[in-house]
This record gives structure tokens, sequence and C-alpha cells, in this order.
């Protein structure tokens, strides 16, 4: 009789840790999107070193501690931001495969090509203004400039991998992937893309039509 009481008391427990999951999940995604939010906010109007934690924290409507326990203090703050910036708020898993798979159905590799510039281009739309603070704070944080190398290099084999996919048959003579993916790389680099958006004062529209009549010519050569 103990025993069944105890089973049973320990099922409506089990249901009950299971009904309010979700819901607890859901607010601490909540939070941590309210947190980086803020982050990024004041990462891009105070740059690195003006940022603290005890500010994104009143921003956030938080707890200093729920930060530091949540996303490591202001270092984790800086890598988490700008991994929010690569994925996009909306952009779900789901929905990026979809976007891949529909590029691998073009039969073009000239319109392929096109699709993953305006892929990197969405990127780098969201992403440029983490990039001049992480760049802003290598000189005096060695793990900012690492921060910033992983960067570089995760975009190389990200996009030296779609290349292979998408492009890899289609490339011009003598070119071979790896060369395409560092051409393709540096062409698309966050700091180009400001140069040209922001020192330049570029339109989004313009810098892309540039970008892919250049990587065009460079890895698949004229039509």
């Amino acid at each position: 009789m103990i025993a069944t009481v105890v089973e049973m008391a320990s099922k409506v427990n089990n249901a009950r840790r299971r009904y309010h999951s979700p819901l607890r999940a859901d607010q601490a995604e909540q939070t941590r999107r309210k947190i980086l939010e803020a982050a990024f906010g004041l990462f891009v109007d105070r740059g690195y070193a003006g940022t603290t934690i005890a500010g994104v924290a009143e921003q956030a409507g938080v707890s200093p501690e729920t930060i530091y326990l949540s996303l490591g203090g202001k270092r984790g703050l800086l890598e988490r931001v700008i991994e929010m910036a690569i994925a996009g708020e909306d952009e779900a898993p789901t929905q990026e495969n979809a976007w891949w798979a529909a590029v691998a159905e073009l039969p073009d590799a000239h319109a392929r090509l096109e699709r993953m510039v305006e892929y990197s281009c969405r990127i780098l739309a969201r992403t440029r203004p983490i990039h001049v603070v992480i760049r802003g704070a290598a000189d005096k944080e060695p793990f900012a400039a690492a921060l910033g190398s992983r960067l570089l290099h995760d975009r190389l084999a990200n996009q030296t991998g779609r290349i292979e996919e998408h492009l890899g048959e289609d490339l011009r003579a003598g070119l071979t992937v790896a060369e395409a993916g560092q051409r393709y790389c540096a062409l698309t680099s966050p700091e180009l893309y400001h140069t040209l958006t922001v020192e330049f004062g570029w339109s989004a529209a313009r810098h892309r039509a540039w970008l892919t009549s250049l990587l065009q010519l460079e890895l698949l050569g004229p039509r």
C-alpha cells in the first residue's frame, strides 16, 4: 500500500514537472533574449570596454547574477550576441534547411551563387555592428582577438563547404574549391562590408549587386 502511494505521488510529481517544464524553458529563453538584445544595444553604443554587466542587467530588467549564471559574464555576452546575430532572430534551423534545399534545386550555378551571396549579405547586415565591437576590443582583450579569429575560420569552413556542395563542379577551370572558398570569404568579410556600406555610404542593395557580379566572375567565369 505504501509503495503504491509513493508510486502515485511520484507519477503526479513527474506529471507536474512535465507540465511546467515547457513554460519554464520558454520563460528562460525570453529572459535570455532580453539580456542579449540589451547587450547588443549597449555594446554597439558604448563599445566593449564601456559596457558593464550592471548596465545590461538594468536594461534587461534582470539581476547581474542572472547574467553571470546564464551567460558567463561580459565575455560570454559578447560571444552569445554575435552568435545570435549570425543565426538571426527569426531564422529557425528548419527555415535555414529549407533555404539551402531550394538553392540546391536551382539548375544554374550563377543562380545558386546569387542566392549564396544573398544569404551572406543578410548575415553581414545583422553582424556588422558587433564585428566592429569585436575588432575594437581586440587590441586590449586577447579573448576578443581569439573570438575574431575563430569567427573568420568558422566562416571560411562553412562557406567553403557551401561552395563545394553547390558550385564544386561548376567552378571555372583551374580554381580549386579551397581557393574559391578563400576568395568568397575575403570578399564577404565584415571588414569590407563595413568599408563599403558605412565608410563609402553604399546601400545594401548596391553592395549585394556588386558582390554578386564580382563573385560570379571570380568563381564561375563569364556566362
